[in-house]
């Protein structure tokens, strides 16, 4: 079953921004949808990403096609590769996330054919912040720090997690950047509004306080780790909306599955060409598509 958004006719005569969501394997899927656009002459102006859809956005401004992404992708094990264990995670991910950077020379994000921009959240100010220069390698890290899987980032009076919990896809952040029409891909389902109801986030403030979030600058131990991640998850997702949106869908499809790259990466395309159908040229008008995320799952 799928449902269609009222058309919001755009143009992308002087380009437009590609906005990929974070989802973990599910986020295969922005591959797909980076084919059908290429298909179409289709090509971003800038390249924004959360979590996995940081990782995809990098690969794609590095000048990779989908193709070798994919290649790529079959090499590589997150589960194996990432450190185990971590100090307030799970797993520590900088082993992985280096090794995938190593692959397109350790560049900065300054240098990339295309401009590329990678989301992440710092959990003292409640903000999300958008890395746009320095090595790849550090941004990818901060953008792909989920909260208890993978270890926070602390860096001077900031704690740096993965933005997709306050905002899926980097929509907010790709108005910032550019007035040009925004492309978005969504892999996951938004939070839950619960959270943000008031007996839950009254209940999780509380916890917050009695746990200590602590003042800037004091160190980052497990207590006030949970207290931060208490005290944030109450947050309201931002509300931003895309020129297009194109949410595959993915229903069956695991957020921790890295060995399926092939079923994500197809309803990705297939999603794409049903959004983009009857564009013949770079410059035609578009209307927003979409189909809906089955469950919520990490970014």
């Amino acid at each position: 079953m799928s449902r269609s958004a009222p058309p919001r006719p755009i143009t992308l005569a002087s380009g437009f921004s590609l906005a990929l969501g974070g989802g973990g394997a599910r986020g295969f899927a922005h591959l797909g949808v980076a084919e059908a656009l290429a298909e179409r002459g289709l090509v971003p102006g800038r390249i924004l990403g959360t979590s996995m859809g940081s990782v995809i956005g990098a690969g794609l401004a590095a000048g990779l096609t989908a193709e070798r992404i994919v290649q790529l992708a079959s090499r590589f094990d997150p589960w194996r590769m990432a450190r185990r264990p971590a100090r307030l995670g799970i797993f520590d991910h900088r082993p992985l996330m280096e090794r995938v950077v190593a692959e397109v020379g350790h560049p900065r994000i300054e240098d990339l054919p295309i401009p590329f921009g990678a989301a992440t959240y710092d959990l003292v100010t409640g903000r999300q912040e958008l890395i746009t220069s320095g090595p790849v390698s550090e941004a990818l890290i901060r953008s792909c720090a989920i909260s208890v899987v993978f270890a926070p980032v602390a860096d001077g009076d900031a704690i740096w997690a993965d933005a997709g919990v306050w905002e899926p896809v980097p929509i907010s952040l790709a108005r910032l950047l550019s007035s040009d029409p925004v492309i978005g891909v969504q892999v996951i389902a938004p939070k839950p509004g619960w959270f943000a109801s008031s007996p839950v986030a009254w209940s999780l403030r509380a916890g917050a306080r009695m746990l200590g979030t602590g003042a800037r600058g004091n160190r980052l131990d497990a207590r006030r780790y949970a207290a931060l991640l208490a005290a944030r998850i109450t947050d309201p997702v931002v509300d931003a909306r895309a020129d297009l949106l194109i949410v595959p869908n993915l229903r069956g499809v695991s957020w921790v599955r890295f060995g399926d790259v092939e079923t994500p990466r197809r309803r990705g395309y297939q999603a794409a060409q049903r959004a983009l159908a009857g564009m013949s040229t770079p410059n035609p008008e578009l209307a927003e598509a979409a189909q809906p995320a089955e469950e919520v799952a990490p970014a």
